[in-house]
């Protein structure tokens, strides 16, 4: 069965409103953030988590009371920032210039002489290592915590040990972490905000913001196949899954498709809400399979069993699916190039594109610069699920991951 951590950052502070740093102080929850606590209340009526547990400072205790008795866990606190607090990054940067370059270039620093970002990604890691031991099989555990508590557990399941490119999380956005019975840990959503009408980003990149849907169900997924070139229809289940997407996807003028029956259908009816209409671009298609194309797992499994252990055991970043479909590597390439692309069609604007759950896996493993060892630290989106990326011109960040309220 596994074991689920549904992870949850505090809602918005004063020092968030004003865009100031907090590490261990507490500037007391804004207007707006008492709000936003409301709509995770809403969100959440009704879930009954085996436990919750948070970080001990107030921001997070206060955030996490929508779900009754909390835990606190001082293990789970932001990162002390010393002589950083209460500053904005422009102060940062003016009074501690060498200390704010070292910070954004990744290295590891003790920022402002408080704590030494390497101890803190090892206490962040060895905090969850015993959430989870704690967790019996089958049983779902919330955490309430902070931004960088969330980047941090965020690269070190994806083996990126806080290098992993993504934006900081939204105020009260809802992010999740499953451990199969195998024990292998993966990234399922990541800032999922869906419950706010606006989430302002006070630290981290800015760029295009753009957005991947992966199509709705088709009659391949419930058959089980896998296709890319083989082109099957949505279900009546999809078409409902592509209309309830409709409601949470973001407003655009730019809408992109794969053009599969199953991608351009799916684009229609979200598009049909919003007046877009969806132009097809072969660069969306499905990651190939080669031979194991409109096979099952099972029948993979029988006929090209050598090319699925090679793919499985992590040593495959080029090796072309199915023989010679494509590889990990030249989907993520083919699909970031693709994105960039769009990004220039769309001139500046944000813009949606339907696409696949393979493919849309890659291209987020390519932005986060996993390896294929890592490439199951990272699930497949589900159907009409989406997963956003900012492009700008230093390349892209992963904004959010199969995100879909709809589906939940």
């Amino acid at each position: 069965m596994g074991k689920t951590v549904t992870i949850i950052r505090h809602a918005e502070t004063h020092a968030n409103r004003e865009s100031r740093w907090q590490g261990f102080t507490d500037s007391g929850i804004s207007d707006v953030g008492l709000a936003q606590i409301n709509r995770l209340a809403n969100r959440f009526a009704g879930a009954s988590p085996d436990v919750v547990i948070a970080s001990d400072l107030p921001r997070t205790m206060t955030t996490a009371a929508v779900f009754g008795d909390v835990i606190p866990d001082p293990a789970f606190r932001e990162f002390s920032i010393g002589s950083w607090e209460g500053l904005t990054s422009a102060e940062v940067a003016e009074r501690f210039p060498e200390q704010w370059l070292a910070f954004t270039n990744g290295e590891d620093l003790a920022p402002g002489g408080g704590e030494q970002m390497s101890l803190f990604i090892r206490r962040v890691g060895a905090a969850f290592d015993r959430l989870v031991a704690k967790l019996a099989d089958g049983e779902h555990a919330v955490l309430v915590t902070h931004g960088g508590v969330i980047w941090a557990l965020m690269s070190q399941v994806a083996g990126l040990e806080g290098t992993g490119r993504m934006i900081p999380s939204h105020n009260t956005a809802v992010s999740q972490i499953t451990i199969g019975s195998d024990g292998e840990r993966r990234i399922n959503v990541f800032n999922d905000a869906t419950h706010l009408d606006h989430t302002p980003q006070q630290f981290g990149p800015i760029g295009q913001h753009a957005t991947f849907v992966r199509h709705g169900q088709s009659e391949g997924n419930v058959a089980g196949t896998w296709d890319s070139t083989t082109d099957t229809p949505l279900t009546d289940v999809g078409r409902q899954q592509a209309a309830s997407a409709a409601a949470h996807a973001p407003v655009v003028d730019a809408m992109f498709s794969s053009p599969r029956i199953r991608t351009t259908e799916t684009a229609e009816i979200i598009g049909e809400g919003m007046g877009a209409s969806p132009t097809t671009d072969e660069g969306l298609v499905e990651m190939s399979f080669g031979a194991w194309e409109g096979l099952t797992t099972a029948q993979i499994l029988e006929q090209h069993a050598a090319d699925l252990a090679e793919y499985q055991s992590g040593r495959g970043d080029h090796t072309r699916r199915g023989g010679y479909g494509e590889s990990l590597v030249g989907a993520g390439v083919r699909m970031r190039q693709t994105a960039e692309k769009l990004a220039e069609e769309a001139v500046t604007a944000p813009y949606i594109a339907v696409s696949h759950g393979a493919a849309i896996r890659a291209l987020a493993v390519n932005v986060l610069g996993i390896k294929n060892a890592g490439r199951g630290k990272i699930t497949i989106p589900r159907n009409t699920a989406q997963s956003s990326f900012l492009l700008n011109e230093d390349g892209a960040v992963m904004a959010s991951y199969n995100v879909a309220p709809h589906l939940d």
